[in-house]
């Protein structure tokens, strides 16, 4: 087939200032050439698009020398920055990978996803609030207690989630909201903190979706008296420092018959409620009482096969004996039934 690889380029390098945070989620150039190996490993034709300001010319021109567009783009700006490559796509008619516009709306809007999901049997989500920009006279709830955690509303890779977000009185809740919301984001979602074990879910496929082996997060190489949440700087300063990377998760989890099947059920419940396509990567945490609460998806997962980096959809791929480019012609060998190609 004739793909073009959609993405957009890592210019940055992580930083705890959090205005230099911008790029976290895009693909280094490694991780791009290694995604177009794959796919012409698998046999394909493939055309680099990067996704700036001028994907939809690009993609008009390419038009009628491609059959796919697999699609790894997170967009540059916005509240729907991860539509941009799927809307141009359907302007155009091109069949794409990952997941539609609706789809990745809504996920990536974290407190809209929970509203969702609450209404489905099965699904327990943190309760939350959402403090708007410019919001200056907002009160907490009275069904939000302390300890909570305070996050943006509509990012991801743990951007603007520190450490500190943590929090376990009013004056540091209100000093953490007017922090990330002055540097970093427009809508900023203080949530209900889950004190427990944490899980993440890749899941491939779409009418019977296959979850993957569950990986957890291990807390135990943080410094003594950090928090054990998945923070920006557990992700980017202490997971990469590690010399063993082994010691920041265990794939396959150890969990019991019972919590495995819970947790994979779920997993594909809330896929198939989002309508998510293809791919997509979960996170849940369970509570001392052993009590499921999903966090938040992401139906662009990053997928990067060095194996001396953490990137978890390719780590649980390779556990269940999957090759890189297996994992990469699964996602587009899905995509490409859905079109019917």
């Amino acid at each position: 087939m004739r793909v073009a690889l959609a993405f957009n380029v890592k210019k940055s390098k992580p930083s705890e200032n959090l205005k230099e945070q911008l790029d976290l989620e895009f693909d280094s150039p490694s991780v791009t050439l290694a995604q177009k190996e794959a796919l012409e490993e698998l046999g394909h034709k493939v055309a680099l698009v990067e996704a700036d300001e001028n994907a939809f010319i690009k993609l008009k021109k390419l038009k009628k020398s491609i059959d796919i567009v697999f699609n790894v783009a997170e967009g540059l700006w916005g509240e729907a920055r991860e539509t941009q490559i799927p809307m141009i796509c359907e302007i155009l008619k091109i069949p794409y990978t990952h997941s539609g516009p609706t789809a990745l709306t809504i996920a990536l809007d974290k407190s809209f996803t929970n509203l969702i999901l609450k209404g489905a049997d099965g699904v327990n989500v943190p309760e939350g609030h959402v403090v708007k920009e410019g919001e200056k006279d907002w009160t907490l709830p009275e069904r939000l207690k302390f300890p909570l955690i305070v996050k943006p509303n509509s990012e991801g890779s743990s951007k603007g989630v520190l450490d500190a977000n943590v929090v376990r009185n009013m004056e540091d809740l209100k000093e953490r909201v007017e922090v990330i919301s002055e540097n970093f984001t427009k809508e900023i979602l203080v949530e209900e903190y889950i004190d427990g074990r944490e899980f993440t879910v890749a899941v491939l496929g779409n009418e019977d979706p296959k979850v993957l082996p569950i990986i957890e997060q291990k807390f135990d190489f943080l410094p003594k008296g950090m928090n054990k949440i998945a923070s920006f700087e557990l992700k980017w300063l202490y997971e990469d420092s590690l010399k063993n990377l082994h010691d920041a998760y265990d794939c396959p989890a150890k969990l019991d018959r019972r919590v495995k099947i819970e947790i994979e059920e779920t997993s594909k419940l809330v896929y198939k409620i989002l309508d998510v396509r293809d791919c997509g990567r979960l996170d849940f945490r369970m509570n001392k009482e052993g009590k499921l609460y999903f966090l938040e998806i992401n139906p662009i997962p990053g997928i990067n096969p060095n194996e001396s980096e953490i990137s978890y959809f390719p780590i649980a791929s390779r556990a269940a004996g999957m090759k890189y480019k297996d994992l990469i012609g699964e996602i587009l060998g899905s995509a490409v039934k859905r079109y019917r190609l």
